[in-house]
């Protein structure tokens, strides 16, 4: 506004400038200049003005803003939904022809507990290798001898032997000392963890670890009653506290009936001094329970660094992260490619029904829109390139947690795909919040972020029921092969609509409050413009005076 007075007030200055020049002036033909003159004067320039309305309603009513204010909103929201439904298209491609359609296909190589074998894997039958498969398939049956006859176990005897005759040698489950006299108090060196049971541990044979030298360990014999090791047997310390526990009845009853005889066999009292015993682990299982713990803490701990930390298990990580983010780009990458083909194919098929052919022979018009086709799609490499980037680096990701998690519990074969997808998503968000495009701000950046963290959630989602709607779709008679490309499709658009739509309640909810920014950016906008306007037509006016002064 200020530029326009400046430059109104030059005008007039150049006007009273030229006021005292030499100005040459046509004058009118005398006949017509008399009939002028002879015409009554109706109205004088002061006249006009006197008359003329120029008051301006300066109030406005609150109704009348809110009513301005919900005109611009309703535009601004409006134009926001019309971009999500051109949107929605491409995010219907994106997950039937990616994650649904390109990451259907490479699933067919995941396996069920990840790519790598683990001791928790094995030890629950599944294995990624035919080879660590075959090798515990090859185990020879248990030999008792290979295991009592072992240095350590024989070392471990004569120390408790000389302990025993010493009398000061306890039994490690019950805490009471053995008696000197071996006949009356025969003892036995129990393995905690049965012997029988780490020769078939088939994380021990992933581990190539000797189970005798591991059975034989210091933590694993311990000296207890004869009696009680037999009854014990190849049961855990779990198991065995757990029947003893739930026999407590009976067992009291048979004590009792015992300890009433007036005469006992040998047979009966060393029944009860068994049962005595048991008793006594029954009422106080903590001593058993406590080595049992460090036996076994002792055992993992010796399983795990001789096969997590062996050159082996490092290799196949690393061969199978390396071959997981190669898949994973490959997706990735060929993705872009092909989401650009269908789309470049749909705007031509588009193109053809509105607008006719551009050729009247069908070959030159075929040639004409696949050069069009292919020049978009070849335009995409650069996307290509980094979307492959982001794959590769999700699929090595996917893979080291898919490891990490079946060290502890077996996964199933579709959580694989899951945790592809599912870092896919992280990263790009991590990327639009660490590198956001430029002239987002921080702010901004996250809103975008939280979308695409929403739209990640819901194609693992997807995945996850994928298997549920395959089923569903291929109880219809007829379909055969065609029942799972029927069910990606379908899962596919489901799972783009679905992941379309929760991008649009997120952006209503609005929690960074970035899209009410963005509405107050367009009002200021947009009351500009009007503003802008409103000048330029009072600007026209004021010229048209001047020049109606002027003269």
């Amino acid at each position: 506004m200020t530029d326009r007075i400046e430059r109104f007030k030059a005008r007039q200055r150049q006007q009273a400038a030229l006021t005292g020049t030499a100005r040459l002036v046509e004058l009118p033909e005398s006949d017509i200049a008399r009939q002028l003159l002879e015409k009554p004067l109706l109205h004088t320039t002061e006249d006009i003005f006197i008359s003329a309305d120029f008051s301006v309603e300066l109030h406005v009513t609150d109704d009348e803003a809110e009513t301005i204010l919900k005109g611009y909103s309703q535009a601004f929201n409006q134009q926001r939904f019309d971009q999500l439904i051109g949107d929605s298209k491409r995010e219907v491609l994106q997950a039937i022809a990616v994650p649904f359609g390109l990451g259907r296909v490479l699933a067919v190589y995941d396996k069920k507990g990840g790519n790598v074998d683990t001791i928790n894997n094995a030890r629950n039958k599944v294995y990624a290798t035919d080879a660590a498969a075959d090798k515990y398939a090859d185990l020879p049956k248990y030999d008792s001898n290979k295991f009592h006859g072992d240095k350590a176990y024989i070392a471990k005897n004569a120390r408790d032997t000389l302990d025993q005759n010493s009398g000061v040698l306890k039994d490690a489950y019950t805490n009471e000392t053995f008696s000197q006299n071996k006949n009356h108090d025969p003892r036995n060196l129990d393995h905690t963890i049965s012997a029988n049971v780490i020769h078939n541990d088939a994380g021990r044979v992933l581990a190539d670890l000797e189970a005798p030298t591991l059975a034989n360990a210091d933590s694993n014999l311990n000296p207890t009653k004869k009696a009680l090791n037999q009854s014990k047997g190849k049961k855990s310390a779990t198991q065995f506290v757990e029947e003893l526990q739930k026999n407590t009845q009976s067992r009291q009853e048979e004590m009792q009936r015992l300890s009433d005889k007036q005469e006992l066999t040998p047979k009966d009292e060393n029944r009860l001094r068994l049962l005595k015993q048991q008793e006594a682990i029954a009422q106080n299982p903590d001593l058993l329970l406590a080595k049992d713990k460090a036996a076994r803490e002792a055992y993992e701990k010796k399983l795990n660094d001789a096969y997590y930390k062996s050159e082996k298990f490092k290799s196949d990580l690393a061969k199978t992260s390396l071959k997981e983010g190669g898949k994973m780009a490959f997706q990735q990458a060929f993705g872009v490619m092909l989401i650009e083909f269908f789309s470049a194919t749909f705007d031509e098929l588009m193109d053809l029904y509105r607008n006719g052919r551009s050729h009247e022979s069908l070959v030159p018009e075929l040639r004409t829109r696949l050069e069009r086709v292919a020049k978009r799609v070849a335009n995409q490499w650069q996307a290509a390139l980094a979307a492959g980037g982001g794959g590769f680096v999700a699929g090595v990701l996917a893979n080291l947690v898919t490891t990490l998690i079946n060290v502890f519990v077996t996964t199933g074969k579709r959580a694989v795909r899951m945790f592809r997808e599912g870092f896919m998503s992280l990263l790009k968000a991590l990327k639009t919040l660490l590198l956001p495009p430029k002239g987002l701000t921080l702010r901004e950046a996250a809103h975008e972020a939280i979308k695409i963290t929403c739209a990640g959630g819901v194609i693992i989602a997807g995945v996850a029921l994928e298997e549920i709607i395959e089923k569903q779709v291929l109880t219809i008679p007829g379909l055969g092969a065609l029942g799972a490309i029927l069910s990606a499709v379908i899962v596919g658009a489901l799972t783009g609509l679905a992941s379309t739509f929760v991008v649009y309640l997120v952006d209503k909810l609005d929690l960074l409050g970035v899209n009410r920014d963005r509405e107050l950016i367009a009002l200021n906008e947009q009351s500009d413009r009007n503003l802008g306007q409103a000048m330029a037509v009072n600007d026209r006016l004021l010229l048209e005076l001047e020049s109606s002064l002027a003269t």
